[in-house]
Formats: structure tokens, sequence, C-alpha cells
């Protein structure tokens, strides 16, 4: 199991370097599909915290970042720290862009 999972969220942050994230819906999707996982458990935490650090990387997330995919990635992270990751509040998706 630990390898699908490893396996299946190195695919979406593969795809997604390969250009696949290009715009808000892509991102949405994207945020969507990593909560439908941890929602599952079908990824650990660790993994989907290495899809999240990936997309706050990427050059145009602050234009593609609404309301909506903010609300998504700011519950992605909490689940993340209440799964026992310790690790602090991005200011991109807690405090003013």
């Amino acid at each position: 199991k630990t390898t699908k999972q490893a396996s299946e969220i190195s695919q979406a942050v593969m795809s997604a370097s390969a250009g696949t994230i290009s715009s808000k819906a892509d991102l949405e999707a994207f945020l969507l599909n990593v909560r439908d996982k941890m929602d599952d458990e079908s990824v650990s935490a660790v993994y989907a915290l290495a899809a999240v650090n990936y997309i706050m990387g990427l050059p145009e997330v602050y234009s593609w970042l609404s309301d909506e995919t903010k609300e998504i990635a700011r519950d992605i992270w909490l689940r993340l720290k209440l799964a026992g990751l310790q690790i602090r509040n991005p200011p991109m998706l807690f405090g003013e862009v």
C-alpha cells in the first residue's frame, strides 16, 4: 500500500510539473484530488505535503489562488497538522497575499 501511495502522489506531482497545472481550474482539480485522497486515506500526510509544497512553489500560483482554492488548500494544510506534522501556516494561505 505504501508503494502505491508513493506512486500515486508522485504521478500527480509529476503531471503537475509537466505543465498540466496552467490555470485556476487545473489548480482546483489538483487540490481536490489531493484532498479526496486524504479523505479516503489512500495517501499519507507526507505525500500530500509534498504535493501542496510543490503547488506553493509554482510561479503563477498567486494569480491562480481564488477564495475557493485557498479554502481547499487551507483544509488540506489543517489536515496535515491534525495528522501530526509540525508545520507553520504559510502566509500565502492564511494571511494576506
